[in-house]
């Protein structure tokens, strides 16, 4: 398992307080919102620059980093319906902590961790990758000379 955080213990999950997952899975929900408008603006940004990113990129390329970014926003959904179902079992076992296994729930919670962890990595890449040719294309000259002309 990655860590998303630094944890005091590398079973902090299956140790921590109610009171300490709730504030982690707070960060986490605050953390996807992030990521979509991020999301958002990467693809915004890729709509702007479009023709540019023609000129130093491939089409197919830039097609296939559209819908990673589209698929990416997708995924961001789905993280927050299960962030909040998270929250939601998280509330019930603070207020009544004999209706829900707590062990199962605790190893549930990991696997969110996991899958936001990657989903953090996956959009950091693809953020890198969009502000590498989004870059490339704004610092190149040809553009110019193209629009100079039409």
């Amino acid at each position: 398992m990655d860590s998303y955080r630094i944890r005091p213990k590398g079973n902090y999950i299956q140790k921590a307080n109610w009171q300490d997952l709730y504030a982690l899975t707070q960060d986490w929900n605050e953390e996807i919102e992030f990521i979509k408008q991020d999301l958002e603006f990467l693809i915004r940004l890729i709509d702007n620059h479009f023709v540019k990113l023609l000129i130093v990129e491939n089409l197919d390329e830039i097609r296939e980093l559209q819908i990673e970014l589209l698929s990416l926003l997708n995924q961001s959904d789905l993280l927050s319906i299960r962030i909040q179902i998270n929250f939601k079992q998280l509330s019930k076992l603070i207020k009544q902590p004999l209706t829900y296994d707590a062990i199962f729930f605790r190893t549930e919670h990991e696997y969110l961790e996991d899958e936001v962890s990657e989903f953090i990595k996956w959009v950091r890449n693809i953020r890198k990758t969009v502000f590498k040719i989004t870059k490339k294309a704004l610092e190149n000259n040809t553009s110019k000379a193209i629009w100079k002309y039409n």
